[in-house]
């Protein structure tokens, strides 16, 4: 687990098969921090944020598209990996937040256009009626 799991990450072949790719995690981290073992919560909560990501480039943006997409990787996460991750919505809100945070910085430097998006994440996790 390297907590920087995303979208862009997995690529599904003809055949239906998924194959994951890229394992070298956040490159703003330090390469020792990277190569440590990570729980597999980090990269559910990596993976929640690119279904904002993904939702809020559509014209117009579908937040409800990314609740929806992120209720059905927690469950089919749980289905197969046997534990739901929405089970510790503490520690997967740590994470998410962690993330978005991240995400925050890393907008602010390379793609401010894009900043609204880890903001309004930012705002929902802060928020008493996150999910």
């Amino acid at each position: 687990m390297h907590g920087d799991l995303h979208l862009g990450q997995c690529l599904r072949s003809p055949s239906g098969d998924w194959s994951l790719i890229d394992f070298e995690g956040e490159p703003a981290r330090p390469l020792a921090e990277r190569r440590m073992p990570q729980p597999a919560v980090r990269d559910v909560a990596a993976m929640l944020r690119s279904f904002d990501y993904a939702a809020r480039s559509a014209d117009p943006p579908r937040p409800d598209w990314a609740e929806h997409c992120r209720a059905a990787y927690c469950s089919g996460y749980a289905e197969a990996a046997g534990t739901d991750p929405r089970t510790d919505p503490v520690m997967l809100r740590a994470y998410e937040t962690d993330k978005a945070v991240y995400e925050v910085l890393y907008e602010a430097r390379h793609r401010p256009q894009w900043l609204p998006v880890p903001l309004a994440a930012v705002r929902r996790l802060a928020g008493p009626d996150r999910p």
